[in-house]
């Protein structure tokens, strides 16, 4: 069996896998976040006029109308700054290794710059607290798995969208659920399902064990951590979870997300310009500026595994 030691052999072959990450960088429910209006970008962030919608309707008027002013509400969202943390590599440690660590290092920040965004983006969608009718957050009411966690069940997902269509969005065709991996499952197992679709193809591709889009939500699956503790109250990002904690899909309505990301910069100070230090030191970094938010609380949620 192969062990694994720190540091690097000197003057060897590395496969090429050995340098990969055993990580899912997957985010492609991203794309559907729509971006931010150029016309609106400054160099704070992104400011927006909305008008209130207060116009009324009358069957069988008798009276003088009354015109009324439309008021409108300014909306301000601010730019974030989004970093790698920096990474040395001196001279010494790369003059006899078996390939570009160099390259490598740059590499392994471009992965962690995607996964970092992935994870923020999951996180920062979410609602904070499971008090606000506008974003509701519903746990799971299924059998226990076995770990005290309860199932999601099929008729969790359409109580859910009871909740959700209760909140009146114009577009019912942007209504996204990202699924965490336990949820997915749930769903492929429940019976409740089975028993609606004869042919579970019609509910989750028999090959890849993906669900599809049904009941209203377009689904996409991810390994992101959005988790809430047993008082309702969305945990840290990049908390450790406790026994009471659960994970949970994230519902959102596209229209009302923000994503914006200012092109990414490579921060590289060459070792050529290190005169002081025995080993010259090259660092990397990435930085960037961006914004993931939600325009107004409403349109997001949360399906959180209850608890036996």
């Amino acid at each position: 069996m192969a062990t694994i030691q720190d540091g690097n052999w000197l003057n060897q072959y590395v496969a090429p896998q050995l340098l990969q990450e055993f990580k899912n960088y997957k985010d492609d429910f991203i794309g559907v976040l729509p971006g931010v209006p150029v016309q609106a970008l400054t160099a704070d962030g992104v400011r927006l006029n909305k008008l209130i919608n207060n116009v009324g309707f009358r069957v069988n008027n008798t009276d003088a109308f009354v015109a009324k002013k439309m008021d409108g509400k300014k909306i301000f969202v601010e730019f974030e700054k989004y970093d790698t943390e920096p990474t040395s590599v001196d001279d010494a440690e790369i003059r006899a290794i078996g390939y570009d660590k160099r390259n490598e290092v740059r590499k392994k920040h471009a992965e962690s710059f995607k996964l970092g965004i992935r994870d923020h983006v999951l996180w920062k969608l979410a609602p904070s607290v499971s008090d606000n009718a506008d974003m509701p957050v519903m746990r799971t009411t299924g059998a226990d798995d076995g770990t005290g966690r309860k199932r999601l069940t099929f008729a969790d997902l359409v109580k859910y969208l009871e909740k959700v269509k209760a909140l009146n969005l114009p577009n019912e065709n942007e209504f996204y659920m990202v699924l965490c991996p336990e949820h997915s499952t749930d769903l492929i197992l429940d019976r409740d399902s089975a028993a609606y679709f004869a042919d579970k193809s019609i509910f989750f591709d028999m090959q890849t064990g993906k669900v599809k889009s049904v009941m209203g939500f377009k689904f996409f699956e991810n390994n992101a951590v959005l988790a809430y503790d047993n008082a309702g109250n969305k945990k840290a990002k990049g908390a450790a979870l406790i026994s009471t904690d659960r994970r949970a899909s994230l519902f959102f309505y596209a229209p009302n997300t923000f994503y914006h990301i200012e092109k990414v910069k490579i921060l590289y100070k060459p070792e050529t310009t290190d005169t002081k230090s025995a080993d010259p030191t090259s660092e990397f970094r990435t930085q960037t500026y961006g914004i993931v938010d939600r325009i107004e609380d409403i349109g997001v949620g949360a399906l959180v595994s209850g608890i036996v």
